[in-house]
């Protein structure tokens, strides 16, 4: 049988109130709101992008129970729509016009698990380029509790955030380090031009997205660490403005030491059974998800 191995992204899911720094997790509403979500007829499940041309639906679900924990696995469909190219043969080159209409689009599944806990809910998301990431999955969760607060007349003031698990690379090699001398900083030109009193300005098309702020230290010193965890441990946040943050400075024996925090994320890769078209097996994909999760052992 064809197998193939996929990428998996670790995150986890909190509430965070609107116009606060709070973040807080509620078990029950969470559940709650999940199931509401999941209940929904298939019409009133899908989503679309229009400067993506993208859909997101729910292509299929299953909401169990693991101990006091609950177990979610979501099988998201999306598709690009609004693009149909002739068709091309592999055999001999020749084409013929597209089928397709303007509103369909090659059906693309994302397969996501959930362990929703005490403390917030935990995310292993098959991630693929084609795929539904999980920025999209967030906003799409958010469009959907909207409806649901207002459904169950519960106050709207707050919003569904997700934060990325950290690789532990970038924190071992900080403290491993004798000294930082040089850090450089990825944010955004948006951030830089509205919170720092107009250096730049937004609509420069000349420059840019991305901004590098380098920071040095004074001769024989060194950069504090405690300042660059904490920044690394905010970048895991989707509000994070900083993208990226790389660190220039020596290790205990003298060597020039470089941390950079790509990957900051950390990832797993399962392997997976195939179907006869070449997509992944949706039972495959879940139950080595659920060994990575700690739901159930590997069988040899």
């Amino acid at each position: 049988m064809s197998t193939q191995n996929r990428k998996v992204g670790f995150y986890n899911f909190h509430f965070k109130k609107h116009g606060s720094l709070e973040e807080y997790f509620d078990k029950d509403v969470f559940k709650n709101f999940l199931e509401y979500v999941l209940q929904l007829p298939s019409n009133q499940q899908i989503i679309s992008i229009p400067r993506f041309n993208k859909a997101i639906t729910i292509d299929k679900h299953l909401f169990t129970q693991y101990h006091a924990d609950y177990v979610v696995r979501i099988v998201f469909k999306s598709c690009k729509y609004n693009h149909s190219p002739e068709y091309m043969s592999s055999v001999d080159g020749t084409e013929r016009d597209s089928d397709k209409l303007p509103h369909e689009g090659d059906k693309e599944k994302t397969h996501l698990c959930i362990r929703i806990s005490t403390f917030d809910a935990s995310l292993l998301l098959e991630e693929r380029r084609s795929g539904v990431t999980i920025n999209e999955i967030t906003n799409y969760l958010n469009k959907m509790l909207r409806q649901y607060l207002t459904i169950k007349g519960m106050p709207k003031n707050f919003k569904i955030i997700y934060g990325a698990e950290p690789s532990q690379n970038f924190l071992s090699l900080l403290d491993a380090a004798r000294d930082i001398k040089v850090a450089e900083l990825h944010t955004s030109k948006v951030y830089l031009g509205s919170e720092a009193m107009g250096v730049v300005q937004e609509e420069d098309n000349s420059m840019k997205e991305e901004i590098v702020i380098t920071i040095k230290a004074q001769p024989k010193e060194s950069l504090r660490k405690r300042v660059f965890k904490r920044i690394f441990r905010e970048l895991t946040s989707e509000e994070s403005k900083v993208s990226r943050i790389r660190l220039y400075g020596h290790d205990e024996n003298s060597n020039i030491l470089r941390i950079d925090s790509q990957p900051l994320k950390k990832v797993d890769y399962v392997t997976a059974d195939l179907e006869q078209n070449g997509t992944i097996k949706t039972e495959s994909i879940f139950e080595k998800m659920y060994v990575v999760l700690g739901i159930i052992e590997e069988t040899q």
